[in-house]
């Protein structure tokens, strides 16, 4: 279940817009199927007496508002202020059944008693209904000011906590369960955001730019660096400073992507993805830069993907132990590297990307194992590129090396995937879970294939099985 929480003014223009007709004619049958007073259905809009009036509004308008006029609050904008009318969309993930409208109502009042906005046995709330216009999806409106004391009031956490409450609603309906409010998800691109790029013919900007940031990271060790990468690639980018000097942040554009008075659209770091902010590189870059390079990068590459595996099951073993957390943030990096040499495994890069990152509020450090899975990944990349430059190779897959690296990184990548199972990050879990199909794919496809068995072989193969049935039969006694 996905919910969306926005803030408003306009209580009247909420209603309308979800008791109308919509903006295409998609709201069919729009109706309350619950308020705040338990009379549900009985604030459902009558019809006009004029014919092809419409639906009355004004008295749920009016009650609705009611609190917010004792409180002397204005139905405008007000520059940098929040508006006291929360407006929460709750939708059901495609193919899960059709819930009642009974069942909705049920899930709208424990929503609002898990986001702090109306405790099921508070009376003095505030006033809400729920509008049902559309079989996978229901509309909340709420005017946060408290009935019994005309106060406005602001609920703590209320994205967080509306999806702690959404995953309790999946499991107890048999929904899709989907992502936990943990910190971990990119953002991903909103509506005008895709509507906006379908037009153009192109992925999301948001989408593309996480990918260049991410490539950029890998392959550079400061923010000089990596703003040099970046506009190397095409892209727009602003580095924000402290007046001393120091970088602070940044944000990146797609040439071309522009908002309505035609400027480009600039995202920072942190909007991208959690793990984008310029902070957070800095503290990588800083820890990656001690050590130096390989002269066999390929071959260090794997030594250091296997002995990080080691470090994953030994944590396995002993979950006290630290550390594994950064190397699965690492092993997106490194993944990341091997993407930009062999591109066909760039996917894998972006479906790792979820279990690349710890929980919200967990606090990691860069490791030894960490680290030089970064350093390596930045050497990978530098010299693959040097070498397409110099005419060397001509940017194809870059052989065996490239074959038993893979390979190793397949099973790190299903370590990671079991230890964060076993944590209960289920969504991390399963991120790694189709990386590894995607490295198990490439691997298949790429990998020389095996000459036949001869005869000899075939002999010795089938006498070590007859053996093996024999020591199972004896075993059993």
């Amino acid at each position: 279940m996905i919910t969306r929480v926005v803030n408003g003014w306009r209580v009247a223009g909420l209603i309308a817009y979800l008791m109308g007709p919509g903006r295409a004619q998609e709201h069919v049958n729009p109706r309350v199927i619950a308020s705040w007073d338990g009379k549900d259905a009985a604030w459902q809009p009558r019809h006009g007496d004029v014919p092809g009036s419409g639906r009355d509004l004004g008295p749920l308008i009016r009650a609705m508002r009611a609190p917010a006029l004792a409180a002397g609050l204005a139905e405008r904008d007000q520059d940098g202020k929040q508006g006291y009318v929360w407006h929460c969309s709750a939708r059901v993930a495609p193919g899960d059944r059709t819930l009642t409208d009974a069942e909705w109502a049920g899930v709208a009042r424990e929503l609002l008693d898990g986001a702090g906005v109306a405790g099921r046995e508070d009376a003095g709330g505030p006033r809400w209904v729920a509008i049902r216009h559309a079989d996978d999806h229901i509309h909340i409106a709420a005017v946060l000011v408290r009935q019994d004391t005309a106060r406005r009031f602001w609920p703590a956490f209320d994205h967080r906590r509306l999806r702690v409450a959404a995953n309790r609603i999946e499991r107890r309906l048999g929904l899709t369960v989907t992502a936990s409010a943990d910190g971990t998800a990119a953002r991903a691109p909103g509506r005008g955001e895709t509507e906006k790029a379908h037009r153009a013919g192109r992925e999301p900007a948001r989408v593309e730019l996480a990918r260049a940031v991410r490539s950029a990271a890998v392959a550079t060790e400061d923010v000089t660096g990596f703003v040099a990468e970046l506009e190397a690639a095409g892209y727009l980018v602003r580095v924000r400073q402290a007046p001393s000097g120091d970088p602070l942040g940044y944000t990146v554009a797609r040439r071309g992507d522009c908002d309505a008075s035609g400027g480009p659209v600039f995202y920072s770091g942190s909007k991208l993805a959690p793990d984008l902010s310029l902070p957070k590189l800095m503290r990588v870059w800083a820890a990656a830069g001690a050590g130096a390079d390989s002269a066999e990068p390929w071959d260090a590459a794997r030594r250091r993907v296997g002995r990080a595996r080691a470090a994953v099951s030994a944590g396995r073993r002993n979950p006290g132990r630290a550390g594994v957390d950064d190397i699965a943030h690492a092993t997106g990096a490194m993944l990341t590297a091997v993407g930009e040499c062999a591109p066909g495994l760039r996917g894998a890069a972006e479906n790792f990307d979820r279990a690349s990152r710890p929980p919200r509020d967990l606090a990691t450090r860069p490791g030894r194992h960490g680290t030089g899975l970064r350093r390596v990944a930045r050497q990978l990349v530098r010299q693959r590129r040097a070498a397409v430059r110099m005419g060397l190779i001509d940017g194809g897959d870059p052989g065996p090396a490239a074959v038993a690296l893979v390979a190793a990184l397949l099973a790190l990548v299903r370590e990671i995937g079991a230890w964060q199972r076993e944590r209960g990050r289920d969504h991390q879990a399963a991120a790694a879970v189709v990386a590894a199909g995607d490295l198990e794919r490439w691997l298949a496809a790429t990998a020389p294939k095996e000459a036949p068995p001869g005869p000899a072989a075939v002999r010795e193969r089938d006498e070590i099985r007859r053996q093996r049935h024999r020591d199972r039969a004896v075993v059993r006694g």
